[in-house]
């Protein structure tokens, strides 16, 4: 691996693990025109990266979330969202083959936007988290969970989803944002397990540090971005762009 390719994975993991435009998605996309693979091990480095850029981004709401876990509505909802999560994504996971995976890239674009036009046009923000109840923190956790699959953007369908619930859009970031820890810290996890049990390629030292500093730089900057989106009511860009992705999908599989 080169210090060029390390730098390129780093700011393509940052940027798209937090914008609604699938970053699973998109490193398929990498992988197929520049024929770039992280490996096992570099990818949960990069998972770090976006880790401490999630963690110092929302620090204020995730110290009071933290401070207080039996009082606090937000961390409850936290783990309840997480359960359909984690369930979902084992049950993807053991009987979807990669190959099928591959083959849904294009339709994971695709209902992205749609859902991100339909929170955009349709939604009707007027609740603050705390008073929501509890079936759109659990469909969020479902949605969640569906977009395990590649194209399918995390934070894009939990985002849309609460809106779509009249959550308040800066709310539903915020939220979405705080429920990527569990999971990024999940999915680092099953990969560094993966990485145990095969042949593992380690790349240069200084490959991976510039990695990591370079998806924890754009994750910040994802956040920011998303977060101004929501409030600028520019959410619906972020379709208009993955008609890109959505082409390239399909003239490439």
């Amino acid at each position: 691996m080169t210090v060029i390719q390390s730098i390129f994975l780093g700011l393509l993991q940052g940027l798209t693990e937090f914008l609604p435009i699938s970053s699973s998605g998109h490193l398929m996309l990498a992988e197929k025109l520049f024929d770039v693979q992280a490996g096992l091990f570099f990818d949960v480095m990069l998972h770090l990266g976006t880790l401490f850029a999630v963690v110092i981004s929302m620090r204020h709401s995730l110290w009071e979330t933290i401070r207080h876990p039996i009082k606090s509505k937000k961390f409850i909802y936290l783990v309840v969202a997480s359960i359909p999560t984690f369930a979902l994504a084992l049950l993807v996971k053991l009987f979807v083959p990669e190959g099928v995976m591959q083959l849904l890239l294009p339709v994971g674009f695709a209902l992205t936007m749609i859902l991100i036009i339909l929170s955009d046009r349709l939604s009707k923000p007027r609740l603050r988290l705390e008073q929501t109840g509890w079936l759109p923190i659990v469909i969020t956790g479902v949605t969640q969970g569906v977009a395990v699959f590649p194209g399918l953007s995390r934070s894009g369908t939990t985002i849309s989803t609460m809106k779509l619930f009249g959550i308040n859009a800066s709310d539903a970031a915020e939220f979405s944002f705080l429920l990527s820890i569990p999971v990024i810290l999940a999915s680092a996890a099953g990969v560094g397990l993966e990485a145990l049990t095969t042949p593992v390629t380690i790349p240069p030292w200084y490959c991976i540090v510039i990695g990591i500093v370079a998806a924890f730089v754009s994750g910040l900057v994802s956040v920011y971005m998303v977060m101004r989106a929501v409030k600028t009511k520019s959410w619906i860009w972020f379709a208009i762009y993955l008609l890109i992705p959505l082409t390239i999908s399909l003239i490439t599989l």
